[in-house]
């Protein structure tokens, strides 16, 4: 799977602990988002963007824009009344009586819902939220000939500067297609953290199927590679233990534990049979149980054998740092030894103790980074260890006899 991931649809991220998680789980992520458009980031971001080299703006490619727009006008040409009866800004509200951002949320007739500011528009007089898209300037996302023809036909609007707005179910599909085009022409992964939305991946060829059948079948996880990832951190890591993890620490330990994701992508990849199957699952929850499945059956038990390892050679982590319990009877011939020959001088035994403790315990360092590093799952291990807060709480219980 690439390590890059494209964000889609929207220009701003919509849910912090899921962009934790993206954060753990990708090497970098695409969004699209035009320079001019106001920052509306949150705080979250802002700091991302500050403190490291995670998100990476980047606007499609002529070539991507063309792409998308040929297929469209193709449908557009095959059967244009037929496309502005169901999405023409003159008919396609004219059943929604008093429609609101809330009713568009709750809608269950397409996938997706109100787009958020400022990606979305409230049009007074049709009493309707309509989706806006940047075009015509370079890092738009909608090129000048397919917005003109859509204008042209009644299926989009000028909406202020270089936006046009239009259906919201028509604009994500259409975002959804220019998703799908980009992630294939720069080998990246779409991810979104909104359910609801058309799927990305092989929307284009799927596209007269979304735009005029109603049933058309998505599968309901985009990426089952990420959703895996997610299902496995988030086992080790509770989502209420990882919004309270400062986004510092997160920074600092994806860039210590970058050997052992990569280890871990490996690890998933080797599941990608499973994996494709699950891909073909259109209901969410049973999707999300069959991840979970399988992280059981195939992840978890590794993970288990890691630690038992690491406790047979007596080493464990509390609060982020190594502790080292020191077999006295595997030590004792040549750290009790050293104390004996020393007469009882303490100096000396002191001295002999350094010459022979330490290597020992180097010894068993070693081992241990040579048991985690040969491990595919060693980034869930520490991910457990440094994030999740039980270490340091099961220590403390185990120190006060609770």
């Amino acid at each position: 799977m690439p390590s890059i991931a494209l964000y889609y649809p929207w220009m701003h991220f919509q849910d912090d602990n899921w962009l934790k998680l993206a954060l753990l789980t990708w090497d970098r992520i695409v969004r699209m988002r035009p320079e001019m458009v106001e920052d509306r980031d949150r705080e979250l971001v802002r700091q991302l963007r500050a403190e490291s080299d995670f998100i990476v703006e980047a606007a499609p490619s002529p070539t991507v824009l063309t792409t998308v727009a040929e297929t469209f006008s193709e449908i557009l040409d095959a059967d244009p009344h037929r496309i502005v009866e169901r999405y023409g800004l003159r008919h396609s509200f004219r059943e929604e009586l008093h429609p609101s951002p809330h009713d568009l949320r709750q809608s269950t007739d397409w996938l997706g819902y109100e787009p958020p500011v400022p990606q979305g528009t409230w049009d007074m007089v049709r009493s309707s939220y309509m989706l806006r898209l940047h075009t015509g300037a370079s890092d738009s996302k909608l090129g000048t000939g397919l917005s003109e023809k859509l204008v042209s036909m009644g299926l989009a609007e000028p909406s202020g500067g270089s936006w046009v707005g239009m259906h919201p179910k028509l604009g994500s599909i259409y975002l959804a297609a220019l998703t799908d085009v980009m992630a294939r022409s720069e080998m990246l992964s779409p991810t979104t953290d909104d359910l609801r939305m058309h799927k990305a991946v092989g929307a284009l060829s799927q596209l007269t199927k979304l735009l005029f059948d109603d049933h058309a079948r998505v599968p309901a996880i985009e990426h089952t590679e990420s959703a895996y990832m997610h299902v496995a951190l988030r086992t080790v890591i509770e989502p209420d233990n990882l919004a309270e993890v400062p986004v510092a620490k997160l920074i600092r330990f994806r860039e210590a534990h970058r050997d052992e994701l990569a280890a871990f992508h490996e690890h998933v990849a080797g599941l990608t049979a499973d994996l494709q199957a699950i891909a073909e699952v259109e209901n969410l929850e049973v999707a999300s149980a069959h991840l979970k499945s399988l992280y059981e059956s195939q992840t978890r038990p590794q993970l288990n054998e890691l630690r038992k390892a690491l406790r047979a050679q007596g080493i464990e982590s509390s609060a982020g740092t190594l502790v080292q319990k020191v077999n006295l009877n595997a030590a004792a011939g040549t750290l009790l030894g050293s104390v004996a020959a020393a007469g009882g001088q303490l100096a000396v035994a002191g001295a002999a103790v350094a010459v022979t403790l330490v290597p020992y315990i180097a010894g068993r360092v070693e081992a241990r980074r040579q048991q985690v590093g040969d491990s595919p799952v060693a980034y869930l291990l520490a991910a457990d260890r440094e994030l999740s807060g039980r270490t340091l709480l099961g220590a403390l219980q185990r120190r006060t006899g609770r």
